[in-house]
């Protein structure tokens, strides 16, 4: 019981995190949040800030229901392994935003 309070924690902040960056984002035109995972700001941030935006809502928004899966009688081991395909697939979209964002800049 305690390491699925401990695991829903982690993914309610990790959720609320993902969702609050994306409207800071989306909304409030803080091109400063887009960067990298090095924390190298992008060429034309502005330009793919709907993008970064949208990984970062959705995926939150996806990690803010995580507990539920898990208090419904989802094993924690395979939850654990659902949220770790989550979070990697949150690192790779930003890299292949990134990515391209740097390819178009050529």
């Amino acid at each position: 019981m305690f390491l699925d309070v401990v695991a829903s924690l982690f993914a309610l902040i990790l959720g609320l995190a993902g969702v609050i960056r994306a409207w800071q984002m989306r909304y409030k035109g803080r091109v400063d949040l887009i960067s990298d995972w090095d924390n190298r700001p992008l060429p034309d941030a502005a330009a793919h800030a709907a993008d970064f935006a949208r990984v970062y809502g959705w995926i939150g928004t996806v990690l803010l229901g995580m507990p539920v899966v898990l208090w419904v009688g989802l094993p924690i081991l395979a939850w654990t392994a659902i949220l770790g395909v989550i979070v990697w697939y949150w690192f790779a979209a930003i890299d292949a935003i990134a990515d391209r964002a740097r390819s178009l800049r050529r």
